[in-house]
């Protein structure tokens, strides 16, 4: 029993990671339309499985676990957005937990969002102007 039910938290945290990066590619792409001329958006890659040569490799690079997922650089403000998969309440990592807080402190804000209209509002609420608004 302990096997399927192994089995089936596996098959589950695999489907709510495509549903994070499905969401988070949509956002993405509203982003290249939406923001204004003079801001820019990015994606570090810090998440997904790795050799452990190559995850030691990346940590000497200075790859941080917990780093938000987006990434929005606007009038000499960077903005973050860490998404994650719709439904439950958002989870966030004990990384995330660590990292969030002093990114806050730093006076970066940091959004935790489930959807391309929660996004959109955080963009507004932090006075980013958007060129277009989700259908």
């Amino acid at each position: 029993m302990y096997m399927d039910d192994l089995a089936t938290e596996i098959r589950e945290r695999q489907a709510r990671q495509h549903l994070e990066d499905d969401l988070q590619a949509t956002v993405v792409q509203f982003l290249r339309w939406a923001l204004p001329v003079d801001a820019l958006h990015w994606h570090v890659p810090n998440g997904g499985k790795r050799h452990r040569k190559e995850a030691a490799r990346m940590v000497r690079l200075g790859v941080r676990a917990g780093i938000p997922d987006i990434h929005v650089a606007y009038q000499g403000r960077l903005y973050c957005v860490e998404m994650k998969p719709p439904g439950k309440a958002p989870q966030l990592n004990d990384a995330q937990k660590q990292v969030i807080p002093r990114l806050r402190g730093c006076g970066v804000p940091v959004a935790v969002c489930q959807s391309l209209h929660e996004v959109t509002l955080a963009l507004l609420d932090w006075g980013i102007p958007l060129q277009a608004k989700p259908a």
